[in-house]
């Protein structure tokens, strides 16, 4: 009786193994065939083909060249036969293709295999995107496994450039953007929603990185240099016994500040700070804003207006499209005052710029940058004494002559404003993050952490994020 009921067990498992198999392989077919009908009837002059999910790459709205008109598959592709099967479809349409983009993953697709595609289809531009997993999936690999993802990796780049450095005319085929050294991106676990898959916001921003941005382009001169710095990167995250960041996720953080804070995406200050940290974070950030009041406020009011329309659930003044709107109501919604409560506050550089007085003899004036950062504090602080409150300097700007011109008779320079916060932070007891001077950034070297000379890149706000963490960190430890 045993025997007989082991045998249909037997039986059912291979039965249910071949099911999975089937359907996996209809799953397959159909999702091919409908490329395949795309291919055949769509008018485009590119495509786009990848190894890696690329659902949150947009079409042919990311590319800088309005001429282009792209064809975006959908099947992640398994290996270099069925991507020869896609180039060998696209060459039978009607379409004239120009370029060819490519997701790569060098475990998947070789650097040989690519030669092959481009020597067949030499009269057409490869652009490809290397595959960037998170730091995460470096981490879980065993070490056979890790070691041979890194050399597919490695010997992937170094095959395909050396093949360059003394032929000219394939060096005119193609352009390989690489993010893997890329420590904004695949350090914060936020940007992703899995190994290999982007969320949407980080998606759009590669895409654009990946077409416009060629400071994430490999040349001759720089991918020696790109790989040594990847394998440091892993290495030091798989040798990393524990996080170096604290384990938030018993705390609401909420993030009140200016443009520098209202990124949307996960590279933003508050998403990086969650990826690091796992806390509940919420973007209350408001481009444009100051701390201290303007007599005409209704678009962009000061610190004290925000603070009230937080603690009265009170969003009539936000655009429901807006950052603000959005980080409050997620707020309202799913906080916990159960958890640890903080909030985090950097206001400064549009009070520099639109020369608001630092202080006068009231010090509750709200509206002076000194009174109303105060007045707004002192408003959190009463309705929630347990808070932990963080302030942040305004960063360094090369504007208005590096931030030294004042802008009116009663304003400061942009030092003045940053002296404030940190007076302000000694007058009550609380944590500082000093953007202005622990960043580095000055007038020679701005260009590499703020583009447009005011606001943060990723790899900023990625710096940014990281302080923040390790200073509420020393903070949580401290109230143990």
């Amino acid at each position: 009786m045993n025997k007989v009921i082991f045998i249909i067990l037997l039986t059912l498992m291979a039965g249910s193994e071949s099911g999975v198999h089937q359907y996996e392989e209809c799953q397959r077919s159909a999702l091919v065939s409908a490329d395949f009908e795309q291919i055949d009837t769509g008018n485009y002059n590119a495509v786009f083909f990848s190894t890696f999910p690329i659902k949150y790459y947009p079409g042919e709205d990311y590319l800088s060249d309005g001429d282009i008109h792209l064809l975006k598959t959908s099947y992640c592709i398994p290996d270099a036969k069925t991507l020869y099967e896609y180039c060998v479809q696209v060459s039978k349409s009607s379409n004239a293709v120009d370029t060819i983009y490519l997701g790569v993953r060098p475990d998947i697709i070789t650097a040989g295999d690519l030669l092959n595609l481009i020597n067949i289809w030499d009269d057409k531009r490869f652009e490809i995107i290397l595959a960037y997993p998170s730091l995460e999936y470096w981490k879980r690999l065993d070490e056979e496994e890790f070691l041979a993802e890194m050399i597919a990796y490695t010997d992937f780049v170094n095959t395909l450039m050396s093949r360059c450095e003394n032929n000219k005319r394939l060096q005119s085929h193609f352009s390989l953007y690489f993010y893997n050294s890329t420590e904004w991106l695949v350090g914060n676990n936020a940007n992703y929603e899995s190994y290999f898959k982007a969320n949407e916001g980080i998606a759009q921003v590669l895409s654009m990185y990946s077409d416009q941005d060629y400071g994430y382009q490999l040349t001759l001169e720089n991918y020696k240099d790109a790989l040594t710095d990847f394998e440091i990167l892993v290495n030091d995250c798989r040798n990393e016994k524990e996080s170096a960041y604290p384990d938030l996720s018993e705390w609401d953080v909420v993030f009140f500040g200016d443009s520098v804070i209202a990124f949307s995406e996960t590279s933003s200050i508050p998403g990086a700070f969650n990826g690091f940290t796992g806390a509940h974070t919420y973007n209350c950030g408001k481009g444009g804003c100051r701390a201290a009041i303007m007599d005409n406020y209704d678009e962009y009011p000061g610190f004290p207006v925000i603070v009230d329309a937080f603690l009265s659930e009170d969003l009539s003044l936000f655009s429901e499209d807006s950052q603000i709107y959005a980080g409050m109501t997620d707020y309202f919604e799913h906080s916990d005052r159960n958890r640890q409560q903080c909030f985090v506050i950097n206001f400064g550089l549009n009070d520099y710029f639109m020369g608001r007085p630092i202080r006068n003899d009231d010090p509750y004036d709200i509206y002076t940058y000194e009174g109303a950062l105060r007045t707004a504090i002192e408003k959190i602080q009463r309705a929630y004494p347990d808070a932990v409150i963080i302030l942040l300097t305004p960063n360094f700007t090369s504007l208005f002559e590096n931030g030294q011109q004042p802008l009116s008779d009663t304003g400061g320079q942009l030092s003045d404003y940053v002296a404030s916060v940190i007076s302000i932070c000694n007058e009550k007891g609380l944590p500082c993050y000093d953007s202005y001077n622990l960043l580095g950034i000055n007038g020679n070297n701005y260009a590499q952490y703020l583009p447009d000379g005011c606001h943060p890149n990723e790899s900023t706000r990625y710096i940014m994020a990281q302080g923040l963490a390790e200073l509420i960190g020393a903070v949580a430890k401290g109230g143990e």
